[in-house]
């Protein structure tokens, strides 16, 4: 049998200490020595009950889910809805299926347009977008450009950590540091950056927030996943080794 791809590498995962584990477990899989550092908390919103009253009152036809955050948020009261579910990738729509509902729709990329696209027809359609209350509106837009009745509300808080100076010591020696959302780049910015470590974005808006904050190109996932950071990782050492 071959060496394993990633062993020796050193790698942080930033996602919150309690959605880390199937991460974790791939990358060790893979030879990988993990360590959990999160960058990122996600906290409900002021306001639960908004969510629940536009889930129980049940007259949405489409209900889209942008991150496993938002099904989360929603909850056992999902099914509830009776509106059909898009989910923007595949871990979205695993923490659908996990609830007991087979979302509808699954876009090949995670964009604004190709996502409203494969919702039409949209004209005078209802559409419920729970999201992270810092979520920006080019979703919401696109919808509603597309004849689509949107309502908005916020499903969950992702706010900043602040990493222990262990933690830190940890990011500098990482050989690779992975980053599953903007909120953990502009997080890794703030606590100093990646050092030396090839930084992993899963996917290309991740990436964008990135270089905005001044962090390293490093490389992106071809699918917005856990699975899909990992093969990129694989990938790239096999390609430079």
């Amino acid at each position: 049998m071959g060496e394993l791809p990633l062993v020796g590498k050193r790698v942080v995962v930033t996602r919150p200490r309690e959605h880390a584990g199937p991460l974790v477990h791939g990358l060790e899989a893979c030879g990988a020595e993990a360590k959990v550092v999160p960058l990122i908390e996600i906290e409900p919103v002021g306001d639960e009950g908004e969510l629940a009253r536009l889930l129980e009152r049940g007259d949405h036809d489409w209900i889209v889910f942008t991150s496993a955050n938002a099904v989360r948020a929603a909850g056992p009261l999902l099914p509830l809805a009776r509106a059909r579910c898009a989910a923007v990738g595949p871990g979205t729509a695993a923490a659908l299926r996990e609830l007991g509902v087979e979302p509808a729709f699954v876009p090949e990329r995670f964009a604004a347009g190709e996502i409203a696209a494969g919702l039409e027809p949209l004209r005078d359609a209802r559409v419920l977008l729970p999201q992270s209350e810092i979520a920006e509106s080019l979703l919401a837009d696109e919808l509603r450009a597309r004849g689509a009745i949107v309502e908005v509300v916020d499903a969950y808080r992702t706010v900043p950590r602040r990493p222990s100076p262990d933690e830190v010591e940890a990011l500098r020696e990482a050989d690779v540091v992975l980053l599953a959302s903007g909120s953990a780049a502009r997080s890794l910015a703030s606590a100093g950056g990646a050092g030396d470590a090839l930084v992993v974005h899963i996917g290309p808006k991740t990436a964008e927030v990135a270089r905005e904050v001044g962090l390293s190109d490093g490389i992106v996932a071809d699918e917005a996943t856990g699975q899909g950071m990992i093969e990129a990782l694989v990938s790239h050492f096999a390609e430079t080794t």
